[in-house]
């Protein structure tokens, strides 16, 4: 298991409580501290990539500045120091019927709004072509439906057809393009469907038709997974072997999933050093807290993922996630970093069955219904809203949080006479088994076949996982182990993501024993890194030996992984009624903004809640209840401003 992983920073309003992470309100006006960058140049890239900005703008969302007051999002972002916009590009992001397949419906007319608007704003744009009709990533590259029949040369030749007429027109309408993405996380998966040898000849297509409308564009090629040092530094010699023109080695860096800064410093250092080539962050973000807004499930959603990240879920933590990975940027002599979908916030706070007509009709969720069929990830369960709206840089109403100013503040530095502890230590929650997230090589204890190995492909968390695949066949495997367990109620779950399914699937996890057979429901893999829960709970009535798993069958070319097999047997939850106690804690020092009387109820009941806090015995009932209790008196103070009205 992997626990005691050292958090970069734990600030004091986001404390772990009880071992949970306490979020700050997501529209708190928090003091927040940032350090200062040393040697930041002053052209360094404070980039965001806002693409679903014109269809949250359409679904109704308003974006207001730290002030609440509704301002153009280009004005916010600029007020912060943000100096560039990145812009994702599909070919054809509509079905037969002219349906949005969602995301944004980014297609070259949202592109070239978008950049019109950057530029009279003083922003520069960078044109990110995805060469996909949808989503492009490691976990897939899908062609677009007009390219599906073509050849290698065909393709390519289309290609450079596309991005030239793609960059002309934007150009046309007077936007200032800086830099170009050829492809968007171009792994394995390869460009368009093209890997191995091929995307080569693709890659050089792009290139050559970006040179042509305009030398001075810079061309980056984007990739991921820099924790995996030799594989990402394989790709930019692929680029040099193949003498591929262009200026910009590209990465997304996520610390939920790519490693240390040290790291990815030391990666974008080594490709200027040995290629001579400029390097860029093109993709990174943080999440401010761990609640949802729109009713959607969002990627970033647990504690143990924070904890993996680095960082608390606060507006701090995320601040600092911010400042630390432009720090390491800098120390590299990189061009700069991106903040993806800072604006990606919910259409509304009324719940999916209210939010799904207008995703649907505006394209503003990660996915619509109109996409099935075509990108394979998505199905009937999964599509609908923003699942990032918890790393926004706004909160769920749409207001700017402290956090987005860190992109002006990390050349002056900002509150640095706040203390923070740089090296608290937080383990996260522990599993009864022993090596459950298979980071140990000893897998002896576990039972598992052919089609299932120990993998540092896209681990949940740490480096290792096991991953499931077969290309010849459909196949049925997973992996299950043996423990014996005194009497009581246990939770059992396993993390598990994968794609390239046909539907059939059946993926659950497992409890067996004496007078016990029960498993989980059944998971749907939902594409590359949307991890999803499979968790069940058991009673024993005596020590009993317990087989615990995960099974899976599924068809031929699916694979998947599974990760973080956490088992914990049941007591009282604590946690919610912490959150609640903090916040009440910071309401009681708002002296000047709510009655006296309303403040003394409220005061008594954060004094009984402590009491229920700290004992020992408190039932599940009491904790539930005291923390309903304090939730009413928050809601229930009253603001100075309604006293004098209504004595007018």
């Amino acid at each position: 298991m992997k626990i005691g992983l050292r958090l970069s920073l734990v600030f004091a309003a986001s404390l772990c409580l009880l071992g949970g992470v306490i979020p700050i309100k997501a529209n708190e006006n928090t003091k927040i501290r940032v350090d200062k960058v040393e040697n930041l140049s002053s052209d360094f890239i404070m980039g965001t990539d806002i693409s679903t900005v014109i269809a949250q703008e359409q679904s109704g969302v308003e974006y207001k500045d730290e002030n609440g007051n509704v301002k153009d999002i280009f004005d916010i972002l600029k007020e912060n120091g943000v100096n560039y916009i990145r812009v994702r590009v599909w070919n054809n992001p509509y079905d037969h019927n002219g349906h949005g397949y969602g995301a944004g419906n980014s297609d070259i007319e949202k592109a070239i709004e978008i950049g019109k608007r950057a530029t009279a704003h003083g922003m520069r744009l960078l044109v990110d072509f995805h060469y996909s009709d949808f989503w492009a990533d490691p976990g897939r590259q899908v062609p677009p439906k007009d390219w599906t029949n073509m050849n290698v040369s065909e393709k390519s030749e289309a290609l450079y057809q596309y991005t030239k007429a793609s960059l002309e027109k934007i150009k046309a309408a007077g936007v200032n393009v800086g830099m170009v993405q050829v492809g968007n996380e171009t792994t394995s998966s390869g460009i368009a469907g093209e890997a191995g040898e091929e995307r080569y000849q693709l890659f050089a297509a792009g290139a050559k038709a970006v040179r042509e409308v305009d030398a001075t564009i810079l061309i980056a090629f984007h990739f991921t997974n820099p924790d995996k040092t030799e594989t990402i530094l394989n790709y930019a010699k692929g680029l040099s072997d193949h003498h591929i023109d262009y200026d910009v080695f590209a990465t997304s860096y996520y610390s939920f999933w790519h490693g240390n800064l040290d790291n990815l410093t030391s990666v974008l250092k080594t490709v200027t050093e040995k290629y001579g080539k400029k390097t860029l962050v093109a993709e990174t973000s943080y999440a401010y807290t761990l609640e949802d807004g729109d009713g959607q499930q969002n990627v970033i959603r647990t504690q143990n993922q924070m904890l993996v990240g680095g960082y608390p879920a606060s507006i701090q933590g995320q601040s600092h996630a911010l400042r630390d990975v432009i720090d390491a940027a800098n120390k590299a002599s990189a061009l700069g970093i991106f903040y993806w979908e800072p604006a990606w916030t919910p259409v509304s706070s009324k719940g999916k069955e209210v939010n799904t007509p207008i995703w649907e009709k505006y394209g503003s969720g990660w996915a619509s219904s109109a996409v099935i069929g075509y990108d394979p990830n998505v199905n009937q369960e999964n599509y609908g809203g923003s699942e990032w709206d918890n790393q926004a840089l706004f909160d769920f109403t749409g207001k700017a949080l402290p956090s987005l100013a860190t992109f002006k503040y990390v050349y002056t530095g900002l509150n640095t006479n706040l203390e923070y502890d740089k090296n608290e230590e937080t383990e996260l929650q522990e599993s009864l088994l022993s090596n459950s997230s298979f980071e140990e090589e000893d897998l002896s204890d576990y039972t598992f076949n052919d089609f299932i190995k120990r993998r540092q492909d896209t681990p949940k968390t740490g480096k290792y996982a096991m991953n499931f695949y077969n290309g010849t066949s459909d196949y049925t495997t997973g992996v299950e182990r043996k423990v014996t367990l005194p009497a009581g109620t246990y939770q059992f779950s396993a993390q598990i993501q994968g794609g390239d399914t046909n539907g059939s699937e059946d993926i659950y996890a497992f409890a067996r024993a004496e007078a016990v057979n029960v498993q989980s429901e059944k998971i749907k893999l939902a594409g590359w890194s949307n991890w999803q829960i499979a968790k069940l709970s058991f009673t024993l009535t005596k020590e009993t030996e317990v087989t615990l798993g995960v099974f899976v069958k599924a068809n031929k070319g699916s694979w998947g992984t599974i990760d973080d097999l956490l088992l914990t047997k049941e007591g009282v939850d604590k946690i919610k009624l912490g959150t609640t106690l903090s916040s009440a804690k910071e309401k009681l020092a708002e002296t000047m903004h709510y009655t006296k009387d309303s403040l003394a109820n409220l005061k008594e009941q954060v004094e009984e809640a402590q009491v229920i806090l700290q004992k020992d015995d408190a039932t599940q009932a009491e904790i539930d209840a005291e923390c309903e209790a304090l939730q009413t008196a928050i809601q229930a103070l009253v603001p100075l401003e309604n006293q004098s009205s209504s004595n007018v």
